[in-house]
């Protein structure tokens, strides 16, 4: 995509989608015109999915944070309160149980089977044959690592973007076998993220669990 050297200097202005003034602090209002463009995106034509649109301020170029996340894949957070903004990954790391997680029916869920905590943890997320988890980084995060390990059977995991359908990693695991995964999640608010598995054998019980050590970054 050709940005001008300024172009992310929009981050000051946050207010996107109106017609006329943009907030550039509590004080102050700028006049803007909206501009369509063209997008190129490592040489190929590209369409965003977010739809605001750039604008003009005083002959310069100023384009949505939304849409610098979309085409960066660096996630870009704001706190309006503290006027701070956030770049990249985070230097703490948070536990992925403290963002929203949908468990579908009785086929995943928490558990402090022994055989599934090893003693090691008071309670670990499980999915089984046919169950799946939605993890929701709710457009906080960069990155999302994760912590699996097949406690019976072997088979292959799945990551999908339920906003956009495609899906972002797979990896086969055998039995007693343990991977960390790493994904981006720059992006990912709405519909979240599948986690899932197909196992080899669908006649005997696979569980898949999920470590308490994975987490957003």
């Amino acid at each position: 995509m050709r940005f001008k050297k300024t172009g992310l200097l929009l981050l000051t202005f946050l207010m996107v989608g109106g017609t006329g003034a943009y907030a550039a602090s509590k004080s102050k209002t700028v006049q803007a015109t909206i501009s369509n463009f063209k997008y190129v995106l490592n040489g190929s034509n590209w369409t965003p999915q977010s739809k605001t649109e750039p604008v003009v301020i005083n002959g310069q170029t100023y384009i949505p944070v939304s849409l610098a996340k979309e085409a960066t894949k660096t996630n870009i957070t704001v706190d309006a309160k503290s006027g701070k903004m956030s770049f990249g990954e985070k230097l703490a790391k948070t536990p992925f149980d403290k963002e929203r997680i949908y468990y579908f029916s009785t086929y995943a869920g928490l558990s402090r089977d022994s055989k599934y905590t090893e003693n090691k943890y008071k309670e670990v997320v499980t999915i089984k044959n046919l169950g799946y988890i939605v993890l929701y980084p709710n457009n906080k995060y960069q990155t999302l690592v994760l912590d699996l390990k097949l406690a019976d059977g072997s088979g292959q995991i799945l990551l999908k973007d339920e906003d956009t359908g495609e899906h972002i990693k797979s990896l086969f695991l055998e039995e007693g076998k343990q991977e960390s995964v790493e994904i981006s999640v720059t992006g990912i608010s709405n519909k979240g993220v599948k986690l899932y598995m197909e196992a080899d054998d669908y006649k005997k019980e696979t569980v898949l669990v999920v470590q308490p050590t994975s987490h957003y970054k």
